[in-house]
């Protein structure tokens, strides 16, 4: 098999990755672990990019099976894979990637009960839970991992672009993105300074939704989410490492992408305290 040789080998699935990535970069990034709580839009693409970026373990939790509506943005949904869990198809699609990957799945999804075996030894959780999962789920999965070290990211998809947040452990934690959905989700708006970052028509829809559960995505969000993702987790792990290397942006500082509007921000957040409070019910 391809991934049996060596690092050095032409045939190395990561051989156009090692003048960008270096050799002790792509033999750091085969020890980290990623766990992704939600294997939909953002964090099937998560899995896929990171892995072909050389992460060697990983944790996939999600309850649900694949159906028709997924195939408009999931990577995984196709045809043959209609009906299956989604957690089990992204790691079969990893193995089939990379057949070294260590891969546990938790197809129960992540529950009040595994959060703790989920966490176990992860450097980055990624955030991807459904709309419908409850608020304390979230809030409790970014305290752990807060408390555990573990930094943690999230890109919630909005149209045609998405906003990405990433919390390292000695920075501000994820406080400010669950209560932020708790209050969208209860006044089934967005904060109004949305609008000058996205469409406003496209927010007006989504927020609406919220209150549902049934989100309108577009195939574009999770490809440019996973990307600003990837890269600040890359940022965050080969710190020092790579050439060019850099800190990732993180809380208080968010990242705001509408490829429609043609925007990109980097906004600190905690300037817009009063903005988002204000839409609290």
């Amino acid at each position: 098999m391809i991934m049996t040789l060596s690092i050095n080998s032409p045939d190395y699935f990561l051989n156009r990755s090692l003048p960008l990535l270096t050799n002790a970069g792509v033999e750091y990034l085969a020890k980290k672990k990623i766990v992704i709580a939600g294997c939909g839009g953002i964090g099937g693409a998560m899995a896929l990019t990171m892995c072909r970026l050389g992460i060697g373990s990983f944790h996939l939790a999600d309850p649900a099976d694949f159906d028709p509506p997924d195939m408009n943005r999931q990577w995984g949904a196709t045809g043959s894979t209609m009906g299956k869990n989604k957690a089990e198809v992204y790691r079969d699609l990893i193995l089939d990637i990379n057949p070294e990957a260590q891969i546990q799945v938790f197809n129960e999804g992540l529950t009040n009960n595994n959060q703790d075996e989920f966490l176990k030894e992860a450097d980055i959780l990624v955030d991807c839970l459904d709309a419908a999962v409850p608020y304390e789920l979230r809030e409790t999965i970014h305290q752990k991992a807060r408390d555990l070290g573990i930094f943690s990211v999230v890109a919630p998809i909005l149209g045609f672009g998405c906003f990405a947040l990433c919390s390292s452990p000695g920075g501000m934690s994820m406080e400010f993105w669950t209560n932020t959905f708790r209050n969208v989700k209860q006044a089934t708006a967005f904060p109004d300074i949305f609008n000058e970052w996205f469409v406003p028509e496209q927010i007006d829809v989504i927020g609406k939704s919220l209150q549902i559960g049934k989100v309108p995505t577009l195939a574009v969000g999770p490809v440019i989410g996973s990307s600003l993702l990837a890269t600040e987790c890359i940022a965050y792990l080969l710190d020092g490492i790579i050439p060019g290397s850099r800190k990732p942006i993180v809380l208080p500082k968010a990242m705001f992408f509408d490829l429609f509007r043609m925007s990109y921000k980097i906004v600190d957040v905690s300037e817009l305290r009063s903005e988002f409070e204000g839409e609290q019910t």
